[in-house]
């Protein structure tokens, strides 16, 4: 279809001006990286240029094609793109000669309408696409677990995942993934063996509602792929690999506290042995991997030790040391980690948390343990500790020195929170 907008805007020359300036927030937030947004505001350019003018419809389609292309490769979601076009179309109105009213109006309510849904369809394709690549990445992840526990199961909710992507790309109805939320391999577990894992009540009935939630979307999908809303399709898709990686990481979290029962302790302390630290960064790593999580990489070392040891006596030292591990186990979740390093040094996990909360776990843990004083013969002695951590946020497999790597950029934060003054936190 032909159609001819050329007489119906006004000031079509400052359509462009207004429209970046007041509507595209997405791009205007992009200044970190110039060549995008330059690449963002010339698909608008050109798009409004062809609106303005005389065009075939297929034209522009193709030019909107383009740019949610652009904006699935810069992973802005679908709500942007889908704003971003409403506001166009509120600026267009609004530009509009009330003279030049004609049949022409009601032909661009249409025409957007139509480009709704090209745009859903073409975000809708691609982000399938690239759920099932990312899921394949995840499951290799987990693949690579030494000890994969009761992430056996949420490996299996990713395959389930990516063939829910492979039906909607294939706009196939015939061959869904079980919608049964009882009845697929992760839920039969899940109702059987997975309530007497799962001691706490709590955490058991969180994970299955998400997971009956994960299928009630999964059945709206199913519904709608018949009638083609696209646009609908992508908020239940999007919605469901939400809930999928909240499964794994209460999971994840799950599977650290089963790991703590069992791995081998420090006989002073009751941290982790350090000896376990290897397999237990790796497998923090590509659960991060598998769950789209950041976790908490920190060194600690308690101030001044030597000291308190040369000064008050080494059983007075192993006190300090034993009261350390107190106050960060009361001060951290159960599927967190404490591993004795060596000496007064400790290594603290603190997995599906970036670098905002960790700092603020990691305050408390530093504030607490200055403020609460060991007595020996009468008096209170003081102590501190000093924190370096870095924000682990897995994007490419594990590699064996990536241990060594973040073990050194914490390190080098902990020698900047000892050059600073002690009792303090350093992080990159």
């Amino acid at each position: 279809m032909v159609y001819d907008f050329s007489k119906l805007f006004k000031d079509a020359e400052n359509i462009l001006e207004e429209f970046i300036d007041k509507y595209t927030t997405y791009c205007l937030l992009s200044k970190d990286d110039d060549e995008n947004s330059r690449l963002h505001v010339s698909y608008y350019k050109n798009i409004i240029k062809t609106i303005c003018a005389r065009f075939e419809e297929e034209q522009l389609l193709e030019q909107f094609e383009l740019l949610a292309k652009h904006q699935i490769s810069s992973d802005a979601h679908y709500i942007v793109i889908a704003n971003e076009i409403n506001n166009l179309k509120n600026v267009l109105i609004n530009k509009i000669d009330k003279n030049s009213i004609n049949s022409n109006f009601a032909d661009l309510f249409q025409l957007f309408n139509n480009i709704y849904n090209k745009v859903a369809s073409v975000y809708l394709q691609e982000y399938a696409s690239n759920l099932k690549l990312t899921n394949n990445v995840r499951i290799s992840s987990l693949s690579d677990l030494m000890e994969k526990n009761i992430l056996a199961h949420y490996e299996s909710h990713l395959v389930w995942l990516s063939n829910l992507a492979d039906c909607i790309n294939n706009k196939n109805v015939d061959n869904f993934p079980e919608l049964d939320s009882t009845m697929c391999n992760f839920g039969t577990w899940l109702h059987d063996d997975g309530k007497r894992i799962i001691q706490n009540n709590s955490k058991y009935n969180t994970i299955v509602n998400m997971h009956n939630t994960l299928h009630l979307f999964a059945k709206k999908i199913r519904s709608n792929i018949s009638t083609q809303e696209d646009r609908v399709i992508i908020t239940y898709l999007e919605k469901c690999e939400m809930l999928s990686l909240s499964i794994g990481t209460e999971l994840a979290l799950i599977d650290n506290i089963l790991m703590n029962n069992k791995v081998i302790k420090d006989p002073l302390t009751n941290a982790l042995n350090r000896h376990s630290l290897k397999n237990i960064f790796k497998n923090q790593y590509e659960l991060s991997m598998a769950t789209s999580n950041p976790f908490i990489l920190a060194m600690c070392d308690l101030d001044d030790f030597k000291t308190i040891n040369d000064t008050y006596g080494h059983l007075f030292g192993d006190r300090v040391l034993v009261h350390f591990v107190e106050i960060v186990k009361k001060n951290i979740r159960n599927s967190d980690i404490i591993i004795r390093y060596g000496g007064e040094e400790f290594v603290i996990m603190l997995p599906a948390i970036g670098k905002d909360r960790g700092l603020a776990v990691l305050e408390k843990i530093r504030k607490d343990f200055y403020d609460n004083f060991l007595e020996i013969d009468n008096k209170a002695v003081q102590h501190s500790v000093s924190i370096g951590f870095v924000e682990v946020t897995p994007q490419i497999h594990y590699k064996q020195h990536f241990l060594d790597d973040y073990i050194g950029a914490a390190d080098q934060k902990l020698y900047s929170a000892k050059h600073n003054g002690r009792n303090r936190i350093e992080h990159c």
